[in-house]
């Protein structure tokens, strides 16, 4: 992978939170969440000021980039059954392959079609005997347009909160079985 650009989560909520680069004092953004009740509505990226708006609507399972809204259905494909990975793509010449590897500390990576690292993501990991880390996305140099660099923010917080929401979602259910008896 080309040289990246590191930014680290002020906090283990990373939708409402501040990505700050650890290599370019300049460069943040700040991650916050609408939510009505106990449910997420959207979740906005903030850049610079004067900067696109980015946002991820959660109930009508959209994103905005610079004022253009796309379905997620339109953005995200799965090419084959067994596969883990997702292929993403917002422009018109450009698809990434979106993958997380458990083994790998829990790590997203989004690479391009010619199979180039273009981002990773490390979620949150919980130790016993270490102390906790906090999540970290690295992106790389190479991607110049902001429009793309947001796009590949959200996909990875979208993918990273659809990943737990799965497993919530399964530790409910085993738990609701277990007590039903079954």
């Amino acid at each position: 992978m080309e040289s990246l650009t590191t930014f680290t989560f002020e906090s283990a909520k990373i939708l409402s939170t501040t990505l700050l680069s650890r290599d370019l004092a300049s460069v943040k953004y700040t991650t916050s969440t609408v939510r009505k009740g106990s449910s997420r509505q959207s979740t906005s990226l903030v850049g610079a000021p004067g900067s696109p708006d980015t946002e991820i609507d959660w109930k009508r399972n959209t994103f905005t980039i610079s004022g253009e809204t796309r379905h997620v259905g339109e953005l995200r494909k799965k090419r084959a059954t067994f596969s883990s990975s997702r292929y993403w793509s917002w422009f018109d010449c450009e698809e990434y392959r979106v993958k997380y590897d458990s083994e790998l500390e829990n790590t997203w990576t989004v690479s391009s079609y010619s199979g180039t690292v273009l981002a990773t993501f490390s979620s949150n990991i919980h130790r016993v005997f270490h102390g906790n880390s906090l999540p970290a996305l690295n992106l790389s140099s190479s991607i110049h347009d902001e429009d793309e660099r947001r796009f590949i923010i959200l996909v990875l917080l979208y993918s990273e909160i659809k990943r737990l929401e799965s497993l919530r979602a399964v530790a409910i259910d085993f738990i609701g079985r277990r007590n039903v008896g079954l």
